[in-house]
């Protein structure tokens, strides 16, 4: 089973590419990666260096993967951070490419444009083209909650306002969403959920939330949805799964005051997590 990873890689750390591809390896997928941006170490530190891929190279990557016949394989064109409308157009340009060797082909977004600590992070126009064009080519959206409100234009402050999103999203073509970092309080501890909502329902995932320092678990909950729902796994159990190891991944992580992800260390939660958080169903 192959994917294609169109989202940006750093050096040093754990983000984009550098966070996703070795959960789905783990798992048991072949990743073609294609890097949309190059940087030294991820923008949170107090320097970066680095630029983004030209489309020219990003193109001819693609090109050579098609010349080798192996598009017919691809089980999932997985895109995050892009930074551009070209590079957006470059999506569209590739999603077309692979689905058309292989109809059965997954298109999973994951719609990197902002956070709520740093509010939109790509130029206005770029954040606009995955709203209106990269969305509704999606078979699988997972926008975390800051760009659920920024794709819907719906202020997001209690669940039925995170359902309601959601729906309105699937309407534009989406079957399933997934929303993350939806904020929350159980007592006196702070939550963090995982929203699904799908045809058959909809479920959250709840667990604490850590003092964590370290950037990436978006793209690392990314990966490992798409890799445990391409297993065969159903949309809740794939919910729970991921939700499980990536807090198996962030305990580790905490534990020992990293400044990085531990991907590599902990990658034994990749097939038995630590945890086990059940997904509720909440509609």
């Amino acid at each position: 089973m192959s994917i294609l990873s169109i989202q940006s890689s750093v050096a040093v750390g754990h983000v984009g590419n550098s966070a996703a591809v070795f959960p789905m390896q783990r798992l048991g997928f072949q990743v073609w990666q294609v890097p949309s941006v190059l940087l030294s170490n991820h923008p949170g530190y107090d320097s970066h260096q680095g630029a983004p891929v030209p489309i020219e190279t990003m193109r001819a990557m693609v090109d050579g993967i098609d010349e080798l016949d192996h598009f017919v394989h691809c089980d999932a064109v997985l895109s995050g951070y892009l930074g551009s409308v070209e590079s957006g157009q470059f999506v569209v340009e590739t999603i077309k490419r692979v689905k058309e060797n292989n109809p059965n082909s997954l298109y999973f977004c994951d719609p990197v444009v902002g956070d709520v600590a740093r509010q939109l992070y790509v130029p206005n126009e770029a954040a606009a083209f995955v709203r209106d064009e990269l969305v509704p080519l999606a078979d699988i959206l997972v926008p975390n909650n800051f760009e659920l409100e920024y794709l819907t234009g719906r202020k997001q402050e209690t669940l039925e306002d995170t359902l309601l999103a959601a729906d309105m999203l699937r309407a534009r073509g989406p079957k399933i969403i997934l929303v993350t970092s939806v904020k929350g309080r159980k007592g006196h501890q702070a939550t963090l959920s995982n929203v699904l909502v799908t045809d058959q329902g909809a479920w959250r995932v709840t667990v604490p939330q850590l003092a964590l320092r370290a950037k990436g678990t978006g793209d690392v909950f990314a990966a490992l949805f798409l890799a445990h729902r391409l297993r065969g796994e159903q949309p809740h159990t794939a919910l729970e799964l991921s939700t499980s190891t990536l807090f198996g991944l962030i305990d580790d992580t905490v534990r020992h005051d990293s400044d990085e992800l531990r991907l590599i260390e902990a990658q034994a939660e990749y097939l038995n997590p630590s945890f086990h958080f059940d997904a509720v169903r909440v509609g």
